[in-house]
């Protein structure tokens, strides 16, 4: 009989087992599905008189995928098998598994399962995960298992964590998931940033952090399929970024309710003009922010996709290492795609537009300076504050294409594009097609040729700006002098303004360096 150890030496399986064993033994519907395969198993042992292992192995991956697929289940009456005691089933549906979901009226994302790894991801980017350590097989597995006949959104958290998860099993205060108010009270955390500079550019440092990060980027799975061998490959896209604001669980994996965190542009709490010098607080801002993210998650539709992994039948097959077709999936790779359907975009509007005439109304009627007089600052103000969120640090002796005063991001977008069109000029490098859409209409003049697909007219330019500042720096990251190792600054940059000039900057370092305009 294959024994119950063999069947749970699995990279994906062991801690669902262990961590759930509760779980198991409280679910009627469940216990007797895994009493009924490890029955056949035993059946099934008898056989196999050949011996051969390539057979044994078939067997337990057939065995384990019969427990998997009873243990993540939906926990829903109607997808029990017939014997089982409907009462039982229900009562067992009561304790389902939380999902991930905007609430509206704070902007945040609750019960977020957060996947801590060594790397950063900013938005608009695309990746392509192979998921194999058992913790995490086992994160995905529950938010798989949450997918509705609706279709919505399955959404992780991905945090930056250096050294991963050999990190996290440390026990070193500094790899400990903290709140950003956690983060804030924190003395010591300082003490964990330091810079590096290289030979070739000594007055340029890279600032580096070696502790957990409490800023992240929120993820949407957009395919999966599930490999022989237990692991998962998982198409994901970056969409937003957060702040975590409540730690709920650390084990078996962490799950946090986040704040999502809009650039300035998208939420800007000073009123029009005639409220500019307005003073409000946190408790004014919430509201407004809730409407800014939710219509902020409205444009989603429109820009990302929805891209398929290629290979099998559907994500119910199980793919082999040869099945796996890695050139057609680096197509798909590293930055999303915006969908050819801008239907979402009026209701996105609509919702953005509604969203700042009642900031106006609101400081007009004077609810801002009599209602929320002298609370604590808006959250975005307490994080760059607090060190938090900063803009890029800026390179010295590097000859600027703009004026210090330069406040406009469409001054700046520009001023990007033509120092983006000078470097391809110089070096060769083709824009991606991702990129070339953002280019602004009115400046087809540039060498690089435009998008087939244009971007539609109902899209913001403030969105597309957005866009292009994180994706103009993620162009030159592998660069050593300017752009390896700061992903991480792009990030955690307050603004979109503050962004597009710190790329604008690293773009003129290095066309100012292939010019000879300095050594």
């Amino acid at each position: 009989m294959v024994s119950a150890i063999s069947l749970l030496c699995l990279p994906f399986s062991v801690s669902a087992f262990i961590t759930t064993k509760q779980q198991l033994l409280h679910a009627p519907a469940k216990r007797s599905i895994l009493y009924k395969t490890l029955s056949l198993s035993r059946s099934d042992d008898n056989g196999g008189a050949d011996g051969d292992i390539d057979d044994f192995e078939s067997n337990r991956m057939d065995i384990v995928r019969s427990l998997q697929k009873s243990f993540y289940m939906p926990d829903s009456p109607t997808t029990l098998i017939p014997d089982d005691d409907n009462e039982e089933a229900a009562a067992y549906a009561i304790s389902s598994r939380p999902r991930a979901q905007l609430d509206e009226s704070t902007g945040k994302i609750t019960n977020l399962p957060l996947w801590r790894v060594g790397w950063i991801e900013t938005p608009g980017r695309r990746n392509c995960l192979n998921v194999h350590e058992g913790i995490y097989t086992h994160l995905f597995e529950s938010i798989l298992s949450t997918q509705s006949d609706t279709n919505d959104p399955l959404y992780f958290g991905h945090l930056y964590l250096p050294g991963g998860t050999k990190s996290a099993k440390s026990g070193e205060e500094r790899y400990r998931l903290k709140t950003w108010r956690e983060e804030l009270d924190d003395d010591d955390r300082f003490d964990n940033y330091s810079k590096t500079s290289t030979l070739k550019a000594p007055d340029i440092s890279t600032p580096s952090i070696d502790r957990s990060a409490v800023v992240g980027c929120l993820m949407q799975i957009a395919d999966h399929r599930r490999m022989e061998d237990g692991r998962l490959m998982l198409l994901v896209q970056a969409v937003e970024r957060f702040v975590v604001d409540e730690v709920l669980e650390t084990l078996p994996y962490s799950v946090a309710n986040v704040q999502i965190l809009l650039d300035k542009e998208d939420v800007q709490f000073k009123g029009d003009d005639n409220n500019k010098n307005e003073q409000i607080d946190e408790n004014f801002c919430k509201y407004l922010r809730g409407n800014a993210v939710t219509a902020s998650f409205f444009y989603h539709d429109y820009e990302f996709n929805k891209p398929k992994l290629p290979g099998g039948k559907d994500n119910n097959s199980y793919l082999s290492k040869d099945d796996v077709q890695w050139v057609e999936i680096s197509k798909l790779l590293p930055f999303a795609e915006y969908s050819s359907d801008d239907i979402s975009l009026n209701a996105a509007n609509e919702k953005s537009s509604s969203m700042q005439e009642s900031l106006n109304s609101s400081f007009n009627k004077g609810d801002a300076s009599s209602n929320f007089a002298e609370g604590e600052p808006p959250i975005e103000e307490q994080l760059f504050n607090g060190g938090i969120l900063w803009d890029p640090p800026s390179i010295p002796n590097v000859i600027v294409r703009r004026s210090l005063d330069t406040s406009d991001c469409d001054a700046l977008e520009t001023l990007l594009w033509l120092a983006m069109d000078d470097f391809c000029r110089a070096t060769g490098f083709n824009l991606p097609l991702e990129v070339r859409v953002l280019m602004p209409p009115e400046m087809d003049y540039l060498d690089q040729m435009p998008s087939e697909h244009a971007l539609s007219p109902l899209y913001p330019k403030i969105r597309r700006q957005r866009r292009l500042s994180y994706l103009a720096p993620a162009l030159i990251e592998n660069l050593e002098e300017v752009g390896k190792g700061i992903r991480h600054i792009w990030l955690d940059t307050p603004s979109t303004h503050a962004r597009l000039r710190g790329a604008l900057e690293r773009y003129d370092y290095l066309n100012n360096k292939m010019l000879g305009q300095f050594d």
